[in-house]
């Protein structure tokens, strides 16, 4: 049996559902986050390139210590190819999301070269400034651990997949 599209169905509704969940934010929820200036961030890691690497994230305030987004990455460099795509959630336990230390959970798709499509779940640490003369240039490192959910046909033995942040440089708004 082919067990890779029920999978898939879930993981996407799951991802749906955090996402929505995370951006129609109450507003009693909402009026308490309008004192603070930045409430999201995009970045992306250039370094990356020259490893043949990249990702991308998008991140977003919803409450007085927390953040949820989305980010991807892929790596392009030989016959290992993966793109892989997540939800995540980020708990910044000094109350100042996008800035300071940050622990979160994600979960998302993982495409393995011709191997298919996989769902995943994990967690991450991670460390973001806010820098700059407006306090608009954001620069974030990170790294976790995701555990991939593989079929028994897949003809690999991928199991857990390392995730990580070089240097994600981008911007606050």
């Amino acid at each position: 049996m082919n067990y890779r599209r029920p999978i898939a169905i879930s993981a996407i509704t799951i991802c749906f559902l955090v996402l929505f969940a995370g951006f129609t934010a109450p507003s009693a929820r909402a009026q308490s986050l309008e004192s603070s200036t930045h409430k999201q961030a995009i970045s992306a890691n250039p370094f990356g390139l020259l490893l043949n690497l990249f990702n991308a994230e998008y991140e977003r305030v919803i409450s007085e210590s927390s953040t949820a987004g989305l980010g991807g990455s892929t790596y392009f460099g030989s016959s290992d190819n993966y793109v892989n795509a997540d939800v995540f959630w980020r708990f910044y336990p000094s109350g100042n999301p996008l800035s300071g230390w940050a622990f979160g959970v994600k979960a998302g798709l993982t495409r393995v070269g011709d191997e298919g499509t996989f769902f995943g779940a994990g967690f991450d640490v991670n460390r973001s400034w806010v820098l700059g003369k407006n306090d608009d240039f954001y620069v974030g490192v990170g790294l976790g651990l995701k555990r991939m959910y593989v079929s028994n046909d897949a003809s690999f033995d991928l199991k857990y997949i390392p995730t990580f942040r070089l240097i994600n440089v981008g911007y606050v708004f």
